[in-house]
């Protein structure tokens, strides 16, 4: 359709491929341009807009174009075809508007639009957008070194990848790149980089470079906007009591990444597009460093009942927190771009149901519409390009930024055009991912990787993988894919746990015979890889004995054990179980626990029964020798014969 709005004395030309799916070639087909006469179609509303739309089969009306092709379309053919239809806009009815028009031949036809202005009778509308660049959700990305994990990040960021192709669609457009700080590891805080650790020629370090050349290079274009690290689920965790620290610390990364991107890291975007009161004063508590400047919502939620006037898109809550209110069904049209058709016809509803939108007001000044693409678009970008060229040129919509529309939020209060809202209603959204146990369970799972990397010889390898990849647990991305949630959680888990089962005290059966003296326990590390800096706390389970000082730190190597000396004073005789503990540097409890029993019997016990035994022993060993060397009866000597 070109142009996509005709002015005075332009014709609209219609090209179109027409395929021939029956089983009997089509003889010199015509295609008709038919504009209905129906009042109804007429009438420039958005209800009226999104009803010619979705209605199919041929139009009834006055054909304004036609065109016979040439020969025959064989039968699983295809064939192009052109229609003009002369002087468009003396087919209006207003000065200004959106014709409905069926494009047709025998039995098919497309419903579509073409707008015309033939004199200017209104007050523009401002136009911003926003464009997520984001990951798509795929747990190969983060998980151990491999080729499995280079090819996903391959997968996901090289040429023809979705976000490959957001960037190439948005790149020369009037956009607000929203962007997840995964896609720009570098440009984080010191010591948060914990991307590939792999040499420059790496092919995960060498994408993700390029992909981050490629933000940084045109960012200056696109006022861009940073979301927490790892695009984190704010809808899920902002109204949940845990998980708020480790939330609080991927918005305030953002902050970095923004300054080195001149933009801005204080706009909050939840996934559903809901807005209450009460996630107002979540997100306030999140965005601490920096403090929250606006929020990004879908207009629906903010629509007062009784009203039959769409809501502005820049407002205000009810205790001042500035609202970037998207348009649903404009922004809809923008995520159909996926194809040269449907980009096409995408294009044309948009314009006219822009021209329905600004027909509620026409005659106000002030008044802006604002664009926002879903985390999941995934244009043509040939496509998408064209859409952003035909909306340039529609003379009632006038492009602006979103810094600009964020301002006129700040001032909504008491105008016409951005009246002040008490919004109480959340759209569905989608279900997130991040479930209340899920979340409790989310802080947790960061720090006990964390403190694991603490023992490990690889322990900066570790944390850059692991650490990373527990993080991403938070995205707002699995919220698409719960499946590959749990495979990433999983992942994590096993990561973690293959330290804390392998380095464990082992179970053993002591016998302590003396009053005061050591013990001996041993440590075994099954792990290929050295740990050092574990501790070993040690305490009896009951008053017969006691722990007089612990053992130093360890230090053992991959595949070994380390023996251990415990000093401890017999108090009483009788079995003592042992409770062992082993933790790292900042606490977090590792290893197994161990069946350690020791069999307690003090030296002034046995010694002084040992000794009355032995005295014992040895009276009764003289009464008896005493006993043996007694003499008999002497009896008398004989007499000695010569």
């Amino acid at each position: 359709m070109t142009p996509a709005v005709a002015l005075p004395g332009q014709d609209l030309v219609v090209t179109g491929t027409m395929r021939n799916d029956g089983s009997r070639p089509l003889n010199g087909p015509t295609v008709a341009v038919v504009m209905p006469t129906d009042d109804t179609s007429l009438r420039s509303t958005r209800e009226a807009v999104q009803n010619w739309a979705t209605e199919v089969g041929p139009a009834q009306g006055t054909v304004v174009g036609r065109t016979r092709l040439a020969g025959a379309v064989p039968a699983g053919g295809t064939a192009t075809f052109y229609v003009t239809v002369h002087r468009l806009a003396s087919l209006g009815r207003a000065a200004y508007g959106a014709i409905p028009l069926s494009v047709q031949t025998g039995t098919a036809s497309v419903r579509t639009f073409a707008g015309y202005q033939r004199t200017k009778q209104y007050e523009p509308i401002s136009i911003s957008w926003a464009v997520p660049l984001t990951l798509d959700p795929d747990p190969q990305l983060f998980g151990g070194p491999g080729a499995g994990r280079q090819k996903a990040w391959s997968d996901a960021l090289a040429d023809g990848s979705r976000v490959s192709r957001v960037i190439d669609a948005t790149q020369d457009a009037p956009v607000t790149w929203a962007i997840d700080p995964t896609l720009t590891p570098t440009l984080l805080q010191r010591g948060v980089d914990i991307g590939s650790s792999a040499a420059q020629s790496d092919p995960e370090t060498a994408i993700r470079t390029a992909t981050q050349t490629r933000i940084t290079d045109a960012a200056a274009r696109h006022t861009p906007w940073v979301l927490p690290d790892t695009d984190a689920d704010l809808a899920a965790v902002a109204g949940a009591s845990t998980a708020q620290s480790l939330m609080r610390t991927l918005v305030a990364r953002s902050q970095a990444v923004a300054q080195r991107l001149g933009g801005r890291a204080d706009v909050a975007w939840p996934a559903d597009g809901g807005y209450t009161l009460t996630r107002e004063t979540a997100l306030r508590r999140l965005f601490q460093q920096p403090a929250l400047a606006g929020q990004v919502t879908s207009a629906a939620v903010l629509t007062t009942p009784g009203t039959t006037n769409s809501p502005g898109s820049a407002q205000r809550s009810t205790t001042g927190l500035p609202l970037l209110a998207y348009d649903d069904a404009l922004s809809t049209l923008l995520t159909q771009t996926t194809s040269a058709s449907a980009g096409v016809l995408s294009t044309q509803q948009f314009v006219a149901d822009s021209v329905a939108l600004l027909n509620e007001l026409p005659g106000t000044q002030g008044r802006s519409v604002f664009v926002a693409a879903p985390r999941s678009f995934n244009p043509d970008p040939a496509a998408a390009r064209a859409f952003f060229a035909a909306v340039d040129s529609i003379p009632w919509l006038t492009p602006t930024t979103t810094d600009v529309l964020l301002a006129s939020a700040r001032h909504a209060v008491g105008t016409a055009a951005a009246p002040v809202t008490r919004p109480t209603v959340e759209p569905g959204g989608g279900q997130p991912v991040l479930t209340s146990a899920r979340i409790s369970q989310l802080e947790q799972t960061v720090r006990t990787v964390r403190g694991v990397a603490q023992i490990r010889d690889d322990g900066n390898e570790f944390l850059r993988t692991w650490a990373r990849a527990a993080e991403q647990l938070a995205s707002t991305r699995w919220r698409a894919a719960p499946t590959a949630w749990d495979t990433l959680s999983g992942g994590v888990t096993q990561a973690a746990r293959q330290t804390t089962t392998a380095v464990k005290v082992s179970a053993s059966t002591i016998n302590f015979l003396a009053d005061s003296g050591r013990l001996q326990i041993t440590v075994t590390n099954d792990l290929a890889v050295p740990v050092g800096n574990v501790k070993l706390t040690v305490e009896a389970s009951n008053l017969r004995l006691r722990i007089d000082s612990q053992p130093p730190i360890l230090r053992i190597g991959p595949k070994s054990r380390a023996t251990v000396s415990v000093s401890v004073t017999a108090l009483a005789a009788g079995s003592v179980p042992l409770r062992t503990r082993l933790t790292t540097p900042d606490g977090t409890v590792i290893g197994e626990g161990a069946d350690v029993q020791v069999r307690v019997t003090p030296t002034g016990n046995w010694v002084y029964g040992g000794l009355a035994a032995v005295g014992g022993l040895v009276l009764l060993l003289g009464i008896v020798r005493t006993v043996r060397r007694r003499p008999g009866a002497r009896l008398p000597r004989e007499a000695t014969t010569a």
